[in-house]
């Protein structure tokens, strides 16, 4: 048993040897020296590519919130659409056989491009949305056809007509429900998108400040051991990382502030101001059903009054808190001055012929207030409002792209500056370790 018992302390004392060796403490100058230049070469290495990574990983964040936010102005401007054709059909049903052929061309290009602008939604959808627009389409074909067919029945003035218009109107609002939840899910992934690149820089940061810490160090170091001031090249890499941190730092915050800002104003905008005129022209195609439905649109008026307190409330939102869309606020309520002037003949006076004609017109032989015309107000309202969401949108479009230009330049300076700190590193210990040569 002696012999292995001598055996066995053999390799442990040699285990002691070996770890003596390499004992950092006990080792020669150049042994440390070489040390610190691994370490310093390699953290600069890991701030190359972990700084480049979370640089592009905040400016890939950033694009997921632009076309997040992109794809929900485009479903909403689908939603627009939708309900601004159902009221052109509305208003054309009960022109009758008089239809104007402008209004007709309106109603038309308003369904194509709803058609159009869901099939564009669809490529850019999720699973799920892309289910839910093609269901959205499928509706969309289906209540053309009963518009037709509400269309064919009023021209030859069978009454059926009005069961298919309102058969319409509901499918319509079958679209819009649709819609809306594919708008939600657009707010949400908008929201991730913007949470994500805000968590997205603390790998640049926490790289650059142990490459910073172990210059730092490893300078005071030489400065201790050999007496000397200043190690010019350590000092350059320890400045290039000190900058690396600022500007990093500075340019991060600047592409989430801008990110930031686009999201809390004209994206917030446009998203208040399409809810506004998806509503008010609902309240547009349900003004037309109170007068479809002759002596039972109390319904149809519930709603157009529940319509129009969403649009003011939108109106009032957009204007006090973002300062956009407030030239809308007037023709929308003189429209529904004019909206009180139709239901006044209709139901007070009993006028049915003039309440049509000043809901589909503006013009009629009763007496009016003076200046009530509803089309013309709505008109007005319609442009106003749809320029002032195409302004939103675009410069919604134009901030996203400015939050990300300076990104790409970013990425590509930190992993210049990470391989320059590699390269001075090793110049700079590399001067105390020729002294022993």
């Amino acid at each position: 048993m002696v012999p292995t018992a001598g055996v066995s302390a053999a390799p442990g004392r040699g285990v002691g040897v070996v770890r003596s060796r390499f004992s950092l403490r006990t080792a020669s100058s150049p042994t440390k020296l070489r040390a610190a230049t691994v370490v310093t070469v390699v953290l600069a290495l890991v701030l190359s590519l972990g700084g480049w990574y979370s640089v592009q990983r905040r400016s890939t964040a950033i694009d997921d919130a632009a076309a997040a936010a992109q794809q929900l102005i485009r479903v909403q401007d689908v939603r627009v659409l939708v309900v601004e054709a159902d009221s052109l059909a509305s208003r054309a049903y009960l022109q009758g056989g008089q239809e104007v052929a402008a209004e007709r061309q309106a109603y038309e290009d308003s369904a194509a491009n709803a058609s159009n602008g869901l099939v564009d939604a669809a490529t850019a959808a999720t699973t799920v949305d892309a289910q839910l627009l093609e269901s959205a389409n499928a509706q969309l074909a289906r209540y053309l056809g009963l518009v037709e067919q509400a269309r064919a029945n009023n021209r030859q003035g069978f009454p059926v007509g009005a069961a298919y218009l309102r058969q319409a109107h509901t499918v319509s609002v079958a679209i819009v429900s649709a819609l809306r939840e594919v708008e939600a899910h657009a707010r949400q992934r908008v929201d991730d998108s913007i949470a994500r690149a805000h968590r997205s820089s603390w790998l640049l940061v926490l790289g650059t400040m142990l490459v910073l810490a172990a210059i730092v160090v490893g300078g005071v170091w030489v400065a201790i051991r050999w007496r000397r001031l200043i190690n010019v090249p350590l000092a350059a890499a320890g400045l290039l990382a000190f900058v690396v941190l600022t500007a990093g730092v500075g340019v991060n915050a600047g592409a989430m502030n801008d990110a930031d800002a686009v999201v809390e104003q004209p994206l917030a905008a446009a998203d208040v101001l399409a809810q506004a005129r998806a509503a008010a022209f609902d309240a547009r195609s349900n003004e037309a059903l109170t007068l479809i439905n002759r002596g039972g649109g109390q319904a149809a008026d519930a709603q157009w009054h529940l319509s129009k307190s969403i649009v003011d409330a939108a109106l009032s939102e957009s204007c006090d808190a973002y300062g956009a869309g407030c030239d809308a606020d007037e023709p929308f309520a003189a429209y529904a001055v004019g909206y009180t002037a139709v239901r006044t003949l209709d139901d007070k006076e009993g006028d049915w012929e003039d309440a049509r004609d000043l809901s589909t017109t503006g013009q009629t032989t009763a007496s009016v207030p003076s200046g009530v015309n509803p089309v013309a107000s709505f008109e007005s309202f319609a442009e106003t409002s749809g320029d002032a969401i195409a302004a939103e949108s675009s410069s919604a479009a134009r901030g996203f792209d400015n939050a990300v230009d300076n990104l790409g330049l970013l990425a590509f300076l930190v992993v210049i500056a990470g391989l320059a700190i590699a390269v001075l590193a090793v110049l700079g210990y590399g001067q105390r370790v020729r002294e022993y040569r």
